[in-house]
């Protein structure tokens, strides 16, 4: 790294891996925490030399360098002090700024096997990690959950005493070895008799070091009955929901789970029950053949991918279950348990290492999650294809998981754009693709991270900062918070009728309201009502006739409106005597960001029907 690269580096205060500490003689203390924390996330980057005061950053620079780097690996290679040296003598280096010296320490991501590196000689008062808030010390389940994903023995390997034949659900599995036949029809095991099969699957189990056999987690999970595996596994959960075209706000327009009792609740039956669900309304179209699909389109694939992806990578013995939630355009697979590998080299593919073997090796036997190493990368390879808003990776703590969000969504929605030329006209043509993405993602997603920006032009975070700042500076962005809670907005621009075409501005407001009149028409039951109408009147009356208005007393209005009823855009609009498109991007999104409001079709954005609704409901 030279100075300049250093600079741009400092001066990129959203990055979450990166630690700046003053140290001019000595190192210092907290130093070992943030290597821990580091570590135990994503890694990161630690500059000695670097003040920081406040949002601000100065080159002090270290005096003692020899004595600190002296100091430095004698402490990291002490294993009374540190659990494990993870660097190379080259991820210490001195770079030169302004004839200051300033130490820079680049520290990896540790891989699963070396986690958790902790200071002193117990990991579950010594163990750190990292979140936008900086360090933290890791509770003893986080530790226990890393420790136990330290080992090669898969989890799902574990043999069951006692656990016979008998306590499969013997529809699930009869299933599964006609799909095996069908697929591999000259296959040497089809002939076998159950329980050879089911060893041969992973299933079945032999220890003949302890003279044991039985069934493994493995094969309890794939076609265990619900009230069975649970004893085994007792934070085991499947979770399907599904709401695109209800408009019943308090409830899902369909969910499976898996101890509702009407089936096995198995993962294997989960599979297979939500699969067409998932896909079944996407505008791209395939064949079945037989009961096995032979003419998929890549993105039936994709979902296919990601559904056994969620089941083979989750850790079963950690919180909250596997939740699959479908909104329209909107998908979410989450699972707990961490990824075993950064997320840059999941999408890069290449590297196969999944929690469950066994669970894996039974899907693709077939013809299920068989892209060993390859699953995520394919599904950013298909949404790419089809021009798609890039998928979404996150790691979540304080529990574990992962989640995947797949949006089937333009990555330049015409709608958007159409705001974008209203607002800017001919100057919309001097902005680069990117700096379009980045106003269409803060549009559309109600605002924009850093973070969510890499990932939707590919780009790092420094590269991605100066987008934005060049935004800042063309009055097209506005921000709120600070350093790496930092969050990007439309400015005020996209709230100034000037800057909007007025005549298809009116035209779509125009449109909005006749249909809202026939659909009040329609409903006398609840927007006939006089008591409503007067409710929601008084409300607004609040601010009548003033222009400038508080921000958090606006967002009280717009909450009290929307708690009253579900509020369209247009009705919104009116009452506040305020742009819409000013509001939305002002308001509205911000407070569905927040989940303080939530939006009657999720995950369609653009529905006739869209109407904003207080959320008072607790996760």
């Amino acid at each position: 790294m030279n100075e300049k690269e250093l600079l741009e580096l400092i001066q990129d205060d959203e990055n979450a891996e990166l630690e700046c500490k003053k140290s001019e003689k000595n190192l210092p203390n907290d130093l070992w925490k943030t290597y821990s924390a580091f570590a135990n996330t994503n890694g990161g980057i630690i500059l000695l030399g670097i003040e920081q005061k406040g949002y601000n950053f100065f080159v002090r620079g270290v005096q003692e360098v020899g004595k600190i780097l002296r100091d430095f690996w004698s402490i990291i290679n002490n294993i009374n002090k540190i659990s494990s040296n993870i660097l190379r003598d080259s991820d210490a280096e001195v770079i030169e700024v302004d004839e200051k010296k300033v130490i820079k320490i680049f520290i990896p991501r540790a891989h699963r096997r070396q986690r958790p590196i902790y200071l002193g000689s117990n990991p579950i008062i010594g163990t750190y990690r990292r979140n936008y808030d900086g360090d933290y010390k890791c509770s003893e389940d986080e530790v226990k959950r890393m420790l136990a994903d330290q080992s090669d023995f898969s989890q799902d390997e574990k043999i069951l005493r006692n656990y016979t034949l008998e306590d499969i659900n013997k529809e699930s599995y009869e299933r599964y070895r006609k799909r095996f036949s069908i697929l591999k029809p000259t296959h040497p095991w089809i002939n076998l008799d159950d329980k050879e099969f089911l060893l041969r699957i992973g299933g079945w189990g032999k220890d003949r070091e302890n003279n044991v056999e039985g069934l493994t987690i493995a094969g309890l999970l794939m076609f265990g009955n619900e009230w069975e595996i649970t004893k085994e596994v007792p934070e085991y959960f499947l979770d399907y929901r599904e709401k695109s075209n209800s408009e019943d706000n308090t409830r899902w327009n369909d969910r499976v789970t898996s101890q509702d009792g009407t089936w096995s609740g198995n993962i294997f039956d989960f599979y297979f029950k939500i699969i067409n669900k998932l896909t079944e309304d996407i505008n791209i179209p395939f064949r079945l053949k037989g009961i096995v699909r032979k003419d998929d389109t890549s993105v039936h694939e994709a979902f296919r991918e990601a559904l056994a992806n969620a089941l083979i990578h989750a850790d079963y013995y950690g919180k909250q279950g596997i939740v699959i939630e479908k909104y329209g355009n909107y998908f979410k697979f989450s699972n707990p348990g961490e990824l075993r590998i950064s997320v840059k080299q999941a999408i890069r593919g290449g590297i196969s290492d999944p929690r469950n073997k066994n669970v894996f090796k039974m899907f693709s036997l077939i013809g299920i999650g068989e892209r060993a190493g390859s699953g995520i990368e394919n599904i950013y390879k298909v949404w790419n294809e089809q021009s798609w808003r890039k998928p979404e990776i996150i790691e979540k703590v304080q529990p574990d998981r992962t989640i995947m969000i797949l949006r089937t969504i333009s990555l330049l929605p015409e709608q958007s754009i159409l705001v974008l030329k209203n607002t800017l006209g001919e100057n919309l043509k001097s902005l680069s693709k990117d700096e379009v993405v980045a106003l269409v993602a803060a549009l559309e997603e109600g605002q924009i991270t850093n973070t969510r920006l890499q990932i939707l032009i590919n780009k790092n975070s420094i590269e991605v900062n100066k987008i934005l700042s060049s935004l800042i500076d063309k009055k097209l962005l506005k921000t709120e918070g600070q350093r790496r809670g930092t969050i990007y907005l439309l400015s005020n621009m996209f709230n100034h009728s000037s800057y909007l075409n007025e005549n298809s501005i009116n035209s779509e407001m125009n449109s909005i309201n006749k249909e809202l009149n026939s659909i009040n028409n329609s409903d006398n039951s609840i927007n006939n009502n006089e008591d409503i109408q007067k409710k929601l009147v008084n409300i607004a009356k609040k601010i009548e006739n003033k222009k400038r208005v508080n921000l958090s007393l606006m967002e009280d209005i717009i909450l009290e409106l929307c708690e009253v009823k579900p509020m369209k855009l247009s009705e919104l609009a009116k009452l506040l005597n305020r742009n819409g498109v000013g509001l939305r991007s002002n308001y509205l999104n911000k407070l569905v960001k927040q989940n303080k409001l939530k939006l009657l079709y999720p995950g369609q954005i653009n529905h006739p029907k869209q109407a904003y609704v207080t959320d008072k409901s607790e996760d």
